[in-house]
């Protein structure tokens, strides 16, 4: 590893939806998406106890995602208060929902940091050829694993102290104390207007929503759930989908023998699909990327 990085990058999501060694599955044999607060804070532990400066990055709607979760009292959903602790001590950052990944990876590169996830970037190396990929793969660690539900990286070593060494650079690291203090109060007015607006998002999910908030707030969760089941390029059954956006939208608990029979019609009805189209053309022509369907399986095109 290089030693000119400076900080670390986090995919939040990449290590929150990890679950080696922890894998629930339903009745019919199929994986259930989680979402693990734990793992998120013992990375960036982890990497802190390395000497990093550490950053993760999150999207919102997985985060409202997180929080529908938490209200059904799922089994597949950790501790939400480490989210929003981590998030309080500006260790995580939620983006917009009209940010897509290539914001935070952009974010790293001009920080000179390391990037973790294992996350190939297929779709950002497609859309932004203008990025230097190359440069990108060097300083992304892909090597992480939960053994025993540790979190160990091989690849990312204690970060070196570079100390002053004569009068001249004394002199230079004066000027560049100075800078540093300057954006250091810069940093501390955006960590202020961050945390409020953490505060009334945290305000804003307690309330009751309105028809066209709710709308919005669903499409969100409809995209976060997705790309997480899709993006590991396997092709996922459409009433596998169904169900796992049926948990946070509608409330549900994990186990589908609990489920009141007519459930999906009650799903159709919040997202407003017709029966005659069905739930996967709509699907197809909501999402962000382009989906394809193979019989009643759909995968990324």
């Amino acid at each position: 590893m290089k030693n000119k990085y400076e900080t670390v990058v986090i995919d939040a999501a990449n290590i929150l939806h990890n679950d080696t060694g922890i894998i629930m599955k339903n009745d019919n044999g199929e994986r259930l998406l989680q979402i693990r607060p734990e793992r998120l804070r013992d990375c960036i532990s982890f990497c802190e106890e390395k000497g990093w400066n550490t950053t993760a990055f999150l999207k919102l709607g997985t985060y409202k995602y997180a929080t529908s979760l938490t209200k059904t009292n799922a089994q597949t959903m950790g501790d939400i208060d480490i989210l929003d602790d981590l998030i309080e001590q500006d260790k995580l950052h939620l983006i917009a929902k009209d940010k897509e990944d290539i914001y935070w990876i952009d974010y790293a590169v001009s920080e000179n940091a390391l990037i973790i996830t294992q996350d190939k970037f297929g779709d950002e190396k497609k859309n932004y050829q203008n990025r230097d990929w190359g440069d990108i793969d060097a300083r992304t660690l892909r090597d992480f694993e939960f053994v025993n539900g540790k979190f160990i990286l091989p690849s990312l070593k204690k970060k070196e102290v570079i100390t002053k060494q004569d009068k001249e650079q004394i002199t230079l690291d004066q000027i560049f104390a100075l800078i540093q203090k300057l954006n250091s109060n810069v940093a501390e007015l955006e960590r202020y207007v961050r945390k409020r607006e953490f505060t009334n998002l945290k305000k804003s999910e307690r309330k009751q929503k309105t028809k066209q908030q709710q709308i919005k707030s669903n499409l969100e969760i409809v995209n976060t759930v997705v790309n997480s089941l899709l993006s590991s390029g396997n092709a996922v059954a459409a009433s596998h989908i169904q169900a796992e956006l049926a948990r946070p939208i509608l409330g549900l608990d994990d186990n589908y023998k609990n489920w009141k029979a007519g459930w999906s019609d009650d799903l159709r009805k919040v997202l407003g699909y017709s029966k005659t189209g069905g739930f996967p053309k709509w699907l197809i022509s909501n999402s962000k990327k382009k989906i394809v369907q193979q019989g009643n399986k759909l995968s990324y095109a």
